[in-house]
């Protein structure tokens, strides 16, 4: 099936279908959540929004051999394969292998590889990467024996229709390629009525498609992995392994069997996980990737996509009204400045959301982007200056951090002036003497503007290091004239 891409994104699958307009986005242009109760609208016409599935978007099952076979050795899947390694030795080890009580080791190691390989299928289908734990093998379903009747019965039709000729030859192909359908309900759903149900098993082919046929395809050659993977070990060793230690090989044959039946159980919840709307699986919310619902990341998408389609104004009022709704969000509010400076058509506006987001991003503590959003504001008001005094002073250290030592004068030069009940403007002055010492190299408007702040606040408390700074330039000065 031919993927659809995303309008936006061009390297990227396409989650979501507006059903009115046709527009195709990604999840990253439109981060809504599939599990909502209604569908969300399309930004651009207002209709609604499909979502397309994970399967529009995850690569074909056949594509991910190595993630597959690489699947059991996971941390997990080593514990579960050494517990079966050593089952099979203590079997032998404990147990007389012509005694009829052998019987119950080899029962339980076979109760807990279909165990492990349906609860493999159950946690793919829901998106989790990982193999199930010891302890997650254990949820109370008796699955194990329900696997066992459902390969009884499919066992009892295949013989059955042994006994029609050609049509019942047809009949055992359709219930081979059934079976792995019959497997993938048991586990989802728990249930061998389910499983044995010909409208759900056809159902559920149907809905994976040809995928489904290429999995039955490799299924049946995965199979025969574990034959394939003894006859790997040369006749001798085979031979010698049988008649001296009998143990590991059995041992070696329990073990590559539990990993291949893991490799196939990944393959098909693989495969059930990319229908899993369609199936009514439930994805696992904390592994598979599907997040809670979060709808200001899908409002400030929304505001994106109007902005690349030229739709400024509309972007703006959106904007807005996200301001509104989100009044001390840094995110909201930087997006909706950038907006603003980037339009330049009213000025009025640009100081006054210019005011609030600086005073955000001062409150928050992000100082250092400060100076970027006044610079923005001021390609549109070139002689901007916050009113906020304890904002001018936070942009002119900045400044002076950034070595921009002319536009730090400009916002603190004249504080003692413009505002000079304010309580910042001692240290506005402080800052202004090191600009003009330790910036500009004008020690002498430093002494100036030094002796200033120690005539008018006398007491302040940073009196002590005012008077300090003052004797180092003194000191420095005498220096450099003594060397000249």
């Amino acid at each position: 099936m031919a993927k659809d891409y995303c309008v936006y994104h061009a390297d990227k699958a396409a989650n979501w279908n507006c059903v009115k307009c046709g527009s195709l986005v990604c999840q990253e242009c439109f981060p809504a959540h599939a599990q909502s109760d209604r569908p969300p609208y399309c930004t651009l016409c207002g209709g609604d929004m499909r979502h397309l599935g994970v399967r529009n978007s995850m690569p074909p099952f056949w594509s991910q051999m190595p993630k597959f076979f690489a699947y059991p050795f996971a941390l997990n899947g080593l514990v579960f394969l050494a517990l079966l390694a050593a089952l099979s030795i203590g079997a032998v080890k404990l147990f007389d292998t012509q005694s009829i009580v052998i019987l119950l080791p080899i029962f339980v190691g076979v109760s807990l590889v279909i165990r492990q390989g349906l609860r493999v299928i159950e946690f793919t289908s829901q998106g989790r990467s990982r193999p199930p734990s010891i302890g997650e093998l254990f949820d109370g379903n008796s699955t194990t024996l329900k696997m066992l009747g459902l390969l009884f019965a499919y066992s009892l039709l295949v013989r059955t229709a042994g006994h029609f000729g050609l049509l019942g030859l047809a009949a055992m192909i359709a219930f081979s390629v059934l079976l792995p359908a019959s497997v993938m309900l048991l586990a989802i759903r728990g249930s061998l009525r389910d499983a044995l149900d010909p409208a759900q098993v056809f159902q559920l082919a149907a809905s994976t498609g040809w995928s489904y046929l290429g999995l039955v395809m490799v299924l049946l050659i995965t199979s025969q992995g574990p034959q394939q993977a003894m006859q790997l070990l040369p006749a001798s060793t085979l031979q010698h392994l049988a008649q001296s230690s009998p143990y590991l090989l059995l041992m070696m044959f329990v073990v590559s069997t539990a990993y291949f039946n893991m490799v196939m159980g990944a393959m098909m919840g693989y495969l059930l996980f990319q229908h899993h709307e369609d199936l009514g699986i439930r994805p696992d919310e904390q592994t598979s990737g599907t997040a809670p619902a979060d709808n200001k990341a899908l409002e400030m998408a929304r505001a994106v996509i109007l902005v690349r389609e030229s739709r400024y104004d509309d972007a703006l009022k959106h904007m807005a009204g996200m301001v509104s709704d989100h009044p001390n969000d840094i995110q909201v509010l930087e997006y909706h400045h950038k907006l603003l400076c980037q339009a330049g058509r009213d000025p009025e506006r640009v100081v006054q959301y210019t005011e609030r987001y600086l005073q955000a991003l001062y409150d928050s503590r992000r100082k250092n982007r400060l100076t970027a959003a006044v610079d923005a504001a001021r390609r549109v008001v070139p002689a901007y200056k916050p009113k906020s005094i304890a904002l001018r002073v936070a942009l002119a250290e900045e400044y002076f951090h950034q070595r921009q030592f002319k536009l730090a004068v400009e916002l603190i030069g004249m504080l003692h002036k413009e505002a000079p009940a304010s309580e910042e403007v001692p240290a506005a002055l402080y800052l202004l003497a090191r600009i003009y010492s330790e910036g500009v190299r004008d020690d002498g408007k430093a002494l100036m503007v030094l002796d200033f702040l120690l005539q008018k606040y006398p007491n302040h408390p940073f009196t002590a290091e005012v008077t300090n700074y003052r004797k180092v330039i003194l000191s420095l000065r005498q220096t450099a004239q003594a060397a000249g």
